[in-house]
């Protein structure tokens, strides 16, 4: 390992620790308010965060802020808000009121390669075998993780409905870093992820209020546990996360950086055994190794193909692609 990128392996070994936090501070959180309001909570912070430091940027390369100027602009970073912060955290911080950071963590874990397939699919590119073999790997320790290794519990779909809830946050991820990528076109990574934070915020706002006024009793408040897991989620997992996670790819590329992201789950699974005192049982930890394998054997011919086209268009004094998905 060279000298110079010590720092950056670093950065992104400390990324995907603060991503796996957010399954332990999100369970925190939701212990002492409604998911709504702790997700409005969260994207407020943030979005105050990432739009200063768009503008922060902006005004350093003095360049104007980077505003949409289209209505078709407009909707498409209204749409990356609907889909990776408003839905996303719907159903993350629902399905973590109702089942452990461990399962969270590990069935989430599914991301990149979910991501990839649905990509393909949506783009009319091929699937390859082994793209299809990986997420059938993938899928078969996901269902390892929520059955819990019963056959008693997949036979009479008597899952967790935290679990359930759970599958649906890789789709609206999905979704998102499809929608991320045109966005890319047209706006840098931190000023979509920046939009995309502040118009999920204004989504997640109302939806809190509705979920207040069917609840009823007083407003919801945070103790110093609630804010610092609010802080985690909010500066760590999405502003601090975001901007290294995106200088590592600058600088290794998008295909060796996505590596890392296996680092999620046994940080996520890691830090609710010591914070929570969560116990992994063997069929968790099965599961966990099925989705991780299948993950990278999926990722892995596309990520060595890409960086070959990384590689060949730097050889033709093409530059590289640094900028990845959007939306971390």
């Amino acid at each position: 390992m060279s000298g110079n990128l010590k720092p950056v392996y670093l950065k992104l070994v400390l990324t995907t620790f603060f991503w796996g936090g957010t399954f332990v501070a999100a369970r925190l959180a939701v212990k002492e308010a409604p998911p709504f309001f702790a997700a409005a909570t969260r994207f407020a912070v943030a979005a105050a965060c990432l739009i200063a430091l768009t503008a922060w940027y902006a005004r350093r390369e003095k360049k104007p802020f980077p505003a949409p100027r289209s209505v078709r602009e407009s909707g498409l970073l209204l749409s990356l808000g609907l889909t990776g912060i408003f839905c996303y955290n719907a159903l993350f911080f629902t399905g973590l009121k109702l089942t452990t950071a461990t399962s969270g963590a590990l069935i989430v874990a599914i991301n990149p390669l979910l991501t990839a397939v649905i990509s393909a699919l949506w783009l009319r590119e091929r699937v390859s075998l082994t793209q299809g073999m990986g997420l059938m790997v993938s899928l078969l320790g996901v269902c390892v993780v929520i059955s819990k290794g019963s056959w008693a519990v997949l036979a009479g779909f008597a899952f967790n409905k935290g679990d359930l809830i759970m599958l649906g946050a890789p789709l609206c991820w999905a979704l998102y870093s499809i929608l991320g990528k045109k966005a890319l076109a047209t706006f840098t990574p931190l000023a979509a992820t920046a939009y995309a934070s502040l118009f999920g915020a204004a989504l997640l706002l109302p939806a809190a209020l509705v979920e207040h006024a069917a609840l009823g009793g007083p407003w919801p408040s945070f103790s110093w546990v609630g804010w610092l897991a609010i802080l985690q989620l909010a500066l760590l997992g999405t502003v601090v996360g975001f901007v290294w996670w995106y200088q590592g790819v600058g600088r290794i590329g998008a295909s060796r950086a996505a590596v890392f992201v296996n680092l999620v789950p046994f940080f996520g699974a890691l830090q609710a055994a010591l914070v929570l005192g969560e116990r992994v049982v063997l069929p968790q930890l099965c599961g966990g190794l099925l989705v991780v394998a299948g993950v990278y054997w999926g990722s892995r011919v596309n990520g060595e193909k890409q960086q070959v086209a990384i590689q060949q268009s730097r050889e033709r004094g093409v530059p590289g692609e640094g900028r990845g998905k959007a939306g971390i």
